[in-house]
């Protein structure tokens, strides 16, 4: 089975209806079910929701709520459980399954430092890829930036993480996701961006790469990028049209460098008046002319060039 990215998907437990038609019907094509936690919790309607998930054409995959902490042991019996969890709930092997960590009920993630919570998230990953499913990791920005190596578990597994980050405007419910809130980060294949979505009391998420059930899923970037071979143009993960163009910018004072190609993406550097900015591609959204500077990593960084038609500097 396959979903294509930029697609709609919700996320369920005990708390919501065994019935999943009613979020097929509001455009979910993937479902991620809750399938255990610990070592002594099974969702108790995992087998009808994956079963509705399949009848409703929606692509089921699963979820396990971490309390491993820091223990690479226990994050291995942890991934065993969940395993046959998932399978008893009808998650055949092939599927993603996600290791949700958080902070709290039953987890922490201050019990041991950003190296050792890497190395239990990726012990339990192991464990399930060594099932023949597809791991994922599921948190919200803050802790994989701040409690969590997350290169660590990035550089082995690629494109994996599943990340919370809700935009809340004066209640106004969020159906579709505001790219400008996006949680600008390196390997995020699914952005949770409500808990409410649709008014139907499920979170919310949407798809940053293509999912397959039949093969392992093709490496793919959640940042702008374009392969050696491609167009002139291009349309990236966040919806942006690029175009490709080389050359020159002398900006007039300070302007930031940042991680992604919108005003909330984090700051990676500065360029002053003086500086000369190579560049090898330009955009303009969001008000903002923006170009993407290539760098020595191999991550670009991305800097605005323009606000409407008023040039930041000059160009050659």
């Amino acid at each position: 089975m396959e979903v294509a990215k930029r697609s709609y998907g919700v996320d369920v437990s005990d708390w919501q209806a065994s019935n999943l038609s009613a979020m097929a019907s509001a455009g979910a094509k993937y479902a991620i079910v809750k399938v255990s936690e610990g070592l002594g919790y099974q969702n108790p309607k995992a087998p009808a929701q994956v079963n509705s998930a399949n009848a409703n054409g929606m692509m089921p995959a699963g979820y396990h709520y971490a309390h491993f902490s820091a223990s690479r042991s226990q994050a291995v019996l942890e991934g065993n459980y969940t395993i046959s969890a998932a399978k008893q709930a009808g998650i055949v092997p092939g599927s993603y399954l996600a290791c949700d960590y958080e902070e709290g009920s039953g987890n922490s993630t201050t019990q041991g430092n950003s190296a050792t919570n890497a190395d239990a998230i990726l012990a339990f990953m192991d464990t399930v890829a060594s099932a023949g499913y597809k791991p994922l990791l599921y948190s919200g920005k803050y802790i994989l930036t701040d409690k969590v190596d997350v290169k660590k578990i990035t550089s082995k597994y690629g494109t994996c993480l599943w990340i919370a980050s809700y935009k809340y405007d004066s209640g106004v419910r969020q159906d579709s996701p505001d790219f400008g809130y996006f949680p600008s980060m390196d390997a995020v294949a699914i952005w949770q961006f409500t808990d409410n979505w649709r008014g139907l009391n499920v979170d919310g998420n949407i798809s940053l790469i293509d999912f397959k059930t039949d093969g392992k899923p093709a490496t793919q970037s959640s940042k702008p990028a374009v392969k050696q071979s491609a167009p002139q143009s291009w349309v990236d993960e966040l919806g942006d049209t690029w175009y490709k163009e080389e050359g020159k910018f002398y900006p007039n004072g300070i302007i930031n460098i940042r991680y992604g190609a919108r005003t909330t993406s984090d700051i990676i550097g500065t360029v002053t008046k003086g500086d000369c900015v190579k560049y090898d591609a330009y955009s303009r959204h969001g008000g903002y002319v923006w170009i993407r500077q290539p760098r020595a990593n191999g991550e670009p960084g991305f800097l605005v060039c323009r606000q409407g038609n008023d040039p930041w500097g000059r160009f050659e």
